[in-house]
């Protein structure tokens, strides 16, 4: 049987050099294996969490050395080094306090403060990583009617519940929508958006509640909703269109005005 030999050394990301597995952190997860090390050897994490805290972050383009430097006979003669190129194995980069490679969290700093906006209707301040909220309007009055803008479709949307709490909503029309919020019987909850108040049953007990049970034609006791503008006519279920009514009263108004019924 032939016996694995693992490996001994390991080639540095930064300073391209061999070193020992020890100087590298064991990387971890799931699958990595009981082998796997870090990029950045011992020395080189240091360097890179002190220029971290103590040198300013430099930004790459602004220092960043030509692809190719020709040598010079002159260079030659006095045996001056060469830059490293950045390949693996080509020998020691510049020191890590000279040029350091900004991190992910800070390239992300960066790219906001000079792009100033990111997206529509985003902005941004000077300082890296504050944002600014998007500066929008004061929120409507909940009975300013006039404060409605309808869609493209000319509707608004109108949201409630059921008596049993389920939520609904359905589109309307911007005349219906004013009429609701002006008769009491919704409120605006943004520009396109309201809320209706009561639900049917909710709606029935603060009709007849308010009335204290009393018939608003003859003054006996009832314990029905008729509409003063009947909806035939185009009445809306709203509190101020809606009184307490005997069945009587009810039945007998039908659908006329309340001059024609009372001046009978």
């Amino acid at each position: 049987m032939t016996e694995t030999i693992l490996p001994e050394s390991k080639q540095c990301a930064y300073c391209h050099q061999f070193k020992p597995l020890s100087e590298f952190r064991r990387r971890t997860g799931k699958r990595s294996k009981g082998v796997s090390r870090r990029g950045a050897c011992r020395e080189c994490r240091k360097i890179r969490e002190a220029g971290a805290a103590v040198a300013p972050v430099v930004r790459v383009k602004a220092i960043a050395a030509p692809p190719e430097r020709q040598t010079s006979p002159e260079s030659a003669k006095r045996g001056t080094p060469l830059p490293p190129s950045g390949a693996a194995g080509t020998g020691a980069a510049r020191p890590a306090a000279q040029v350091r490679q900004p991190s992910l969290p800070e390239r992300a700093k960066e790219g906001r403060t000079s792009s100033g906006t990111k997206g529509k209707g985003r902005q941004r301040s000077t300082e890296p990583g504050r944002i600014i909220p998007q500066q929008r309007g004061p929120k409507p009055d909940p009975q300013d009617a006039s404060a409605l803008i309808p869609s493209a479709k000319g509707m608004i949307l109108m949201r409630g519940h059921s008596d049993k709490g389920r939520r609904w909503h359905q589109e309307i029309d911007l005349e219906l929508a004013v009429t609701l919020v002006r008769e009491h019987a919704a409120v605006v909850v943004n520009r396109r958006t309201i809320r209706r108040i009561y639900s049917n049953k909710d709606f029935r007990a603060y009709i007849l509640t308010r009335d204290n049970y009393t018939c608003y034609f003859c003054g006996l006791y009832g314990d029905t909703i008729d509409h003063l503008l009947p909806r035939a006519k185009g009445g809306h279920t709203t509190p101020d269109n809606c009184v307490c009514a005997c069945n009587l009263c009810n039945q007998t108004k039908a659908d006329q005005y309340v001059e024609e019924f009372m001046g009978r």
